[in-house]
């Protein structure tokens, strides 16, 4: 009785059809990325070929940061940043890597520390004048809110004045918000962010 000791290996012809039945390593890519999925052991008849996403020879092992693809009848290893941040470099704006490959030209993997930080092509500085102005804007909305707020209070009061119902306690009120708004209006928002706010009465 001879005994077969091992499974029985297939052959394949120089086009990839089985001339000997048996067990085969097949080795399995993604159909539209080529991308490498896993090794199968298929066991093969005589007369069928292998299918478009699979192949025979197996790919190296690879370090991390890279991608197994198979491309036309070769494995190739390009960047494989999926799922890191990256970020627009004109913007600072972040994205997350869906697809294997270089990252886009216009962005990086460094993270912006502010959102004043401007792009130099290597790495991201701090824009001061982009900062001063981001800080001049928060003063002169802030500014405005409370002269408003000031000018209301002077009009409330300026009303019992001008119909003499007037107590002492609002004449005195009505001179500390005068002040207060004239010492808002001497405000220079240039300044931010460090700015001297009078207290409010």
């Amino acid at each position: 009785m001879k005994y077969q000791l091992t499974p029985k290996v297939a052959q394949f012809d120089k086009d990839g059809f089985v001339t000997t039945e048996g067990w085969a390593l097949i080795y399995n890519t993604d159909l539209k990325t080529g991308e490498f999925i896993n090794a199968t052991y298929e066991y093969v008849v005589v007369g069928i070929g292998l299918p478009e996403h699979a192949c025979l020879d197996a790919p190296k092992p690879i370090e991390g940061g890279k991608a197994i693809v198979r491309v036309g009848d070769k494995w190739t290893y390009p960047s494989d940043h999926r799922g890191k941040k990256i970020y627009l470099t004109e913007t600072g704006v972040e994205s997350t890597v869906t697809e294997i490959g270089d990252i886009p030209a216009d962005y990086t993997l460094l993270k912006p520390s502010s959102e004043f930080d401007t792009w130099n092509g290597e790495e991201w500085v701090l824009d001061k004048e982009k900062q001063h102005h981001y800080y001049v804007m928060l003063a002169s909305v802030q500014k405005k809110q409370l002269l408003s707020e000031a000018s209301s209070q002077i009009d409330y009061l300026q009303d019992a004045i001008d119909t003499e119902i007037v107590t002492d306690e609002e004449k005195a009120l009505y001179a500390t918000w005068k002040k207060y708004r004239a010492l808002l209006n001497r405000i220079d928002v240039d300044a931010a962010p460090e700015i001297d706010w009078p207290e409010k009465p």
